[in-house]
């Protein structure tokens, strides 16, 4: 029978040799993406290769409560909301926390995105509205593979996003498409919170005065 002290010494020993294999993992997939001059996802720092891989076209959303205004908006004709069609994440390919959503939706408003200069962060509710159980678009990064209960017209949509809702001073609350859940994540935290922002705005009946799907 093996001593109780040698048991532990073994595995004192073996935890240092578990971070070195993993630090090494990381040195060579950070390697992979330099080599290869293709971009990655952001994590640890931007120093390992994404494992996403390419996306086949997603079947073209069919409900009429949506409208594709070809100007990188969707315009929700039940709840009267216009929506940034692709997330930051989608575009940047970069998580964000709330503190530096701000500075997003400044650029948005200042450079007028697709003609106005009132975008905003959506409220919990607003978030919400877009979550349908029935729809599924795969949502793949890294090692994890889950499904996002969103329309596809908004395309491979990133599964958390930023509310407008602050909650104690620093936290805001964010909402999840994956479980259909809000929760409350700190407003400056890292980068790598898997959360970015679709920013929205509200539109008035006569904007949609003779609109058709």
């Amino acid at each position: 029978m093996i001593p109780e002290n040698m048991i532990r010494f073994f595995r004192l020993l073996i935890q240092p040799l578990r971070l070195a294999l993993l630090m090494l993992a990381v040195c060579v997939a950070s390697l992979a993406q330099a080599d290869s001059g293709n971009g990655g996802d952001e994590i640890f720092g931007g120093q390992i290769l994404s494992l996403t891989e390419e996306k086949p076209a997603l079947a073209p959303s069919n409900d009429p409560r949506f409208l594709d205004n070809k100007d990188g908006t969707v315009t929700d004709l039940k709840k009267k909301l216009m929506w940034k069609k692709i997330d930051i994440y989608q575009e940047k390919k970069i998580w964000i926390n709330w503190d530096e959503s701000q500075t997003y939706l400044g650029k948005f408003n200042k450079e007028a995105f697709a003609g106005y200069s009132d975008w905003r962060l959506p409220t919990r509710e607003e978030l919400e509205s877009l979550y349908e159980e029935d729809k599924n678009v795969p949502w793949k990064y890294y090692w994890t593979e889950n499904v996002i209960h969103i329309d596809p017209i908004f395309g491979y949509s990133s599964c958390c996003f930023w509310s407008s809702e602050v909650y104690k001073e620093k936290y805001a609350w964010g909402f999840n498409y994956i479980r259909g859940k809000t929760y409350p994540s700190m407003k400056g935290g890292p980068g790598l919170s898997l959360s970015t922002i679709r920013p929205v705005r509200a539109i008035m009946d006569t904007d949609l005065a003779g609109v058709t799907k």
